[in-house]
């Protein structure tokens, strides 16, 4: 599914790779807009239309200004690698280089600290009465044990997660990874340039309310958005290539449309599409704002958090401007 992509950077867990294929042969995304625009061209025409008309949704980077502070910026990232965005553009280089503060979405995280973190979600990840076993089909849930597998973990570990965590092991592409160039995300390119040029770095979230946020999300709705995560699995490579296009197009809000119709036969609801989307986006815009705010107040910020944030009524451009900031779209 389209929007689980937007956490494959909370759980760093090691994507599969088939062995007896380079990487060059694995790795032969196609565009999902294309090819729905040949099946029934109107109805992609309209999703992406709808999506370019959510307010504050045509630009990435924006110039945040009050009074005398120096300016700041916010910048929407998203969060997986292709080759299309391998690069930042001129425009946010000069934003990044210009500002004294870097402020992600997410903590940067140790190995080190990634025991103690994972010790601390293991209540919000396991699940006593083994819901995947009893919800699921059993091709369905071979679909989860494979992928659990390929990820270095025991098939029976199906048997003691939650659905939000089984969909974090079907986030694996074949065309990203640290063996292929130019397939970083934009959140760590962004970290990389901060470290090089000594910028303070932080995080607005940490991992674990990350994994708060997913696990809030009702158990039911959990198991609705992964059967549509198994359902598209076979098509991750697609579904990787199709959102960096989306993002490149200013359409990235076309996901939760475009994710329902890819996986049909998981029948996702405009209730679950909204519970979802309330989850993942609306509560934590409250909590990314809030925390960004002093940062603002000083001046000098860079921003950088998932495009999905900016946009809409309950987005970050029209929260700061709430609070009596201007914002400028820059590109």
């Amino acid at each position: 599914m389209l929007m689980r992509h937007m956490f494959c950077a909370l759980l760093m867990l090691p994507a599969a790779t088939p062995a007896t294929a380079s990487q060059e042969e694995v790795c032969r995304a196609e565009s999902i807009i294309a090819e729905l625009d040949r099946k029934d061209p109107k109805t992609v025409a309209r999703i992406l239309r709808e999506a370019g008309e959510v307010e504050n949704s045509q630009a990435m980077l924006w110039r945040i200004e009050r009074g005398g502070t120096p300016a700041s910026y916010l910048f929407g990232t998203i969060h997986v690698g292709d080759r299309s965005l391998s690069e930042l553009s001129p425009k946010t280089l000069v934003a990044l280089r210009a500002s004294s503060t870097v402020a992600l979405e997410a903590e940067q995280v140790s190995a080190k600290q990634m025991p103690y973190i994972m010790a601390q979600a293991g209540k919000l990840m396991s699940a006593r009465d083994k819901p995947l076993q009893h919800k699921l089909d059993a091709d369905e849930l071979s679909v989860v044990e494979r992928s659990l597998v390929a990820s270095g973990y025991p098939s029976d570990l199906a048997l003691g997660i939650r659905p939000w965590v089984a969909i974090l092991f079907l986030t694996g592409s074949n065309c990203q990874g640290p063996e292929r160039p130019g397939t970083k995300p934009l959140d760590l390119i962004i970290s990389d340039e901060a470290r090089r040029a000594g910028q303070k770095l932080i995080g607005l979230e940490t991992m674990l309310e990350q994994f708060q946020s997913l696990s809030e999300i009702d158990d039911e709705v959990q198991l609705s958005w992964l059967r549509a995560s198994i359902a598209t699995h076979d098509r991750i490579d697609d579904i990787t290539h199709t959102m960096a296009e989306l993002y490149r197009f200013r359409r990235i809000n076309a996901v939760w449309e475009l994710t329902r119709e890819l996986a049909t036969t998981a029948k996702l609801t405009d209730a679950d599409l909204s519970a979802i989307q309330a989850g993942l986006v609306a509560k934590r815009n409250v909590r990314l704002a809030d925390r960004s705010v002093p940062l603002l107040e000083a001046g000098g910020a860079f921003v950088a958090v998932g495009a999905l944030h900016l946009s809409g009524r309950d987005g970050l451009v029209a929260a700061f401007r709430s609070r009596g900031y201007t914002l400028h779209p820059i590109e």
